[in-house]
């Protein structure tokens, strides 16, 4: 007979859940040492009170909307020690201050489930190690979305109100400038960029080889970005420069998503006539205006660009030359350069213009009608833009760096709640490693791999506004078909359209 023995379970080893925190607090300097200061004491004693409780941080960002990386940067911060498995709970105020949206909320919830970490919203007394369903979390998270927009619009009629009263505070400097008192500053470093623009411009320089040039030169955006035409002729085009403020120049409208629009005249605008220093005089500046409307007029109709909108953007799937424009019995057609020297060269045959112009117009309806494409590449390149973001060794040296600072700033914050050193050194050592943490962070903006990507980003959501809430398009549009193609590329049986976010869409040609 067979012997049994018994083997008795190994009774479970008690371990200390490592518990941390995730907190937005104030933009204002002030305020946010104090902010800060209170969280880091209110959740260090929380967290210590509790026996079985271990504390492993607290994570911070400042109180503004944000998408990227970049402006939510402990938040990410948060989730990439999530997963690399540092953290066992996360303690959030609320679900308001976890999320910008709903999506956002139940798709981190979902994630941080899987690695197995819980988060607790004190607020709403939601558990989510404990949640059998995601409907109440839904449900909340939609309430505290609409109490977003609710505070969006309360914000937008203040901010009414001070522009029409003329206390409005500029917000943010244009390049050439930087805010000091909430009065817009000229900047030193900056000006002679600025005035380098409208000087070369004068000169007879198009907007292309002004951007060229400052690519070359290592010269900067604002944003630490490349430059292009488009920043260029807003450069030229901005009445800052002359002292002068145009408040309302866009708008966030009152539905999601709350991304702003230009005002083409749907809200009222207020012109402040030498609301700061000048860097650029005003004659200079009208001859510059009078310029850019000579070559607009110039230019108008009667330029090839505008008279055959598929000039330069054409190519031949077979051969890769490029297309050129005939006319024969009234129609306009196009016709690949190689096969035009010699039909040996390449076997392309022609190309009636109105079938490209109909392809378009398929294609366009198509995706009007089936926005979720665009939109799921949206979200997959925020995604990618994460992921490149902290998979380079140089960013993970970065934030490794930015993360040490802010733990130095949090047992700042705990000496000084304590009382063991006073507000004026607690205040000197946070502002320096805070200069530090700015540093690092544009630092981490020059990677050229997330700039591409964020590039991408900017180009799609592009995409999204000129499809959103239009008709379906009936008769061909130049302006869409300019601000969305890149490249055409014609093949016997199909036009391959390569959009600007690097999106190729195809559709068949119709058998001649």
């Amino acid at each position: 007979m067979p012997e049994v023995r018994v083997i008795p379970p190994v009774a479970e080893q008690k371990h200390k859940l490592r518990v941390a925190a995730y907190a937005r607090v104030s933009s204002d300097s002030a305020d946010q040492l104090n902010s800060f200061a209170a969280q880091v004491e209110y959740y260090t004693n929380y967290i210590q009170s509790k026996d079985e409780w271990e504390f492993a941080g607290l994570y911070a960002d400042e109180a503004v909307t944000g998408t990227s990386a970049e402006k939510r940067s402990d938040f990410q911060r948060l989730i990439q020690d999530c997963r690399a498995g540092k953290i066992d709970c996360v303690l959030v105020k609320s679900i308001s201050r976890f999320a910008r949206n709903t999506l956002d909320c139940i798709q981190t919830v979902r994630e941080l489930k899987m690695l197995g970490v819980a988060i607790e919203f004190e607020k709403e007394h939601i558990d989510t190690s404990k949640m059998g369903s995601e409907l109440i979390l839904s449900m909340l998270s939609a309430a505290a979305q609409e109490e977003s927009l609710s505070i969006s619009k309360n914000l937008k009629w203040s901010y009414q109100k001070r522009l029409r009263s003329g206390d409005f505070i500029t917000c943010s400097a244009p390049l050439g400038y930087f805010l000091k008192d909430n009065q817009l500053i000229p900047d030193p470093e900056e000006v002679s960029i600025v005035q380098y623009i409208f000087n070369s411009y004068l000169s007879g320089k198009s907007t292309s080889e002004i951007a060229r040039t400052l690519n070359e030169t290592k010269n900067r955006t604002k944003r630490n970005a490349r430059w292009h035409h488009g920043m260029i002729r807003y450069i030229l085009t901005n009445e800052k420069y002359i002292g002068d403020t145009l408040f309302q120049k866009s708008y966030t409208p009152d539905t999601l998503p709350l991304a702003r629009v230009k005002n083409d005249g749907q809200l009222t605008q207020y012109y402040i006539k030498n609301s700061h220093p000048a860097i650029i005089d005003r004659e200079k500046f009208e001859q510059v205006q009078r310029l850019i409307n000579q070559k607009r007029n110039r230019h108008g109709a009667k330029t090839e660009i505008q008279k055959y909108p598929l000039n330069g953007i054409l190519k031949c799937g077979l051969c890769g030359s490029a297309f050129h424009r005939h006319q024969d019995q009234g129609k306009n057609r196009w016709i690949c350069y190689q096969h035009r020297r010699n039909k040996t060269l390449c076997p392309m045959g022609i190309v009636q213009e109105e079938e490209i112009y109909q392809a378009f117009l398929t294609l366009y309806n198509k995706l009007a009608n089936n926005m979720g494409i665009i939109r799921d590449m949206l979200s997959d390149l925020h995604v990618l833009q994460d992921k490149v973001y902290f998979s380079n060794p140089d960013n993970l040296e970065l934030n490794r760096q930015i993360a040490e600072l802010i733990r130095q700033n949090h047992s700042l914050a705990r000496l000084q709640t304590k009382g063991c050193i006073d507000s004026a050194l607690y205040i000197e050592k946070c502002n320096l490693n805070n200069q530090k943490i700015e540093a690092l962070r544009k630092k981490l903006k020059q990677d050229q791999a997330s700039d591409r990507i964020r590039q991408l980003i900017e180009k799609t959501e592009l995409i999204l506004e000129l499809l959103k809430d239009r008709e379906p398009m009936l008769e061909f549009d130049e302006s869409i078909l300019k601000a969305m193609v890149q490249t055409i590329v014609i093949f016997p049986n199909m036009i391959c359209f390569h959009l600007i976010n690097g999106l190729n869409l195809k559709e068949k040609r119709k058998k001649s």
